[in-house]
């Protein structure tokens, strides 16, 4: 007579868990993204803790009063310089940007840099010296307004906003800076920061001013 073989126990089959690590860290990183993201819009000193803490926490990294040379660091800095109400601060997704308005640097429509211009690059050259700020890259944007230029020295804006750019550069490897440490590029009228017309089509005469300036980014 066969023998019937005993039936096996049945036991629960456990899933492999171990996608639940990287998961975790996934949502940490997103977690620190959405911080950034929120905190980048403003230049607001606890909005910027937040980055540098969520950051830090994210990449195990160090904490803020631990870091040298962090965004906030350089924010700080820079407004102690104490740069004139024409000089604006602003963030984006690389770092920090000053805009510069141009009739504080040049005359009308014109690539030369005013004999005052040192007031605020002398200042700003001064400070991305300082081995804090060494690793920084610097670039250097000309933007004028959007009417046609109509100059002996220009055949349009793209020339003037790019010589603009090209000046201030020179200018601040004169006062110290390390030339590989730029780049610069003129988008003439293509990116204004202010509507260069009202709602009915007329021009803003105060807007187009506004959006004659030197951007520097600074590229963390």
């Amino acid at each position: 007579m066969v023998k019937r073989k005993a039936p096996e126990e049945a036991h629960e089959e456990h899933a492999d868990e171990t996608w639940l690590i990287p998961y975790s860290d996934l949502l940490t990183l997103l977690l620190a993204l959405f911080i950034v993201l929120f905190a980048s819009s403003s230049l607001d000193k606890d909005k910027m803790e937040k980055m540098e803490y969520a950051m830090a926490a994210a990449f195990n990294s160090m904490s803020v009063e631990e870091m040298s040379g962090s965004v906030l660091n350089f924010l700080e800095d820079l407004k102690d310089l104490h740069l004139g109400d024409n000089v604006g601060l602003g963030s984006d997704s690389k770092g920090v940007v000053i805009k510069i308005a141009t009739v504080n640097l040049f005359n009308n429509k014109s690539a030369e840099l005013k004999d005052n211009a040192d007031d605020i690059l002398q200042p700003l050259a001064n400070l991305l010296k300082n081995n804090k700020y060494r690793r920084y890259r610097i670039a250097i944007e000309g933007h004028t307004d959007d009417q046609p230029l109509i100059s002996a020295n220009y055949p349009s804006n793209w020339e003037l906003s790019s010589v603009q750019a090209a000046s201030v550069v020179r200018r601040l490897v004169k006062l110290g800076l390390d030339e590989n440490r730029f780049h610069s590029v003129g988008m003439a009228g293509i990116s204004p920061e202010y509507p260069n017309y009202d709602a009915y089509g007329q021009a803003i005469p105060k807007n187009r001013k506004r959006n004659n300036r030197i951007e520097i980014h600074i590229e963390i």
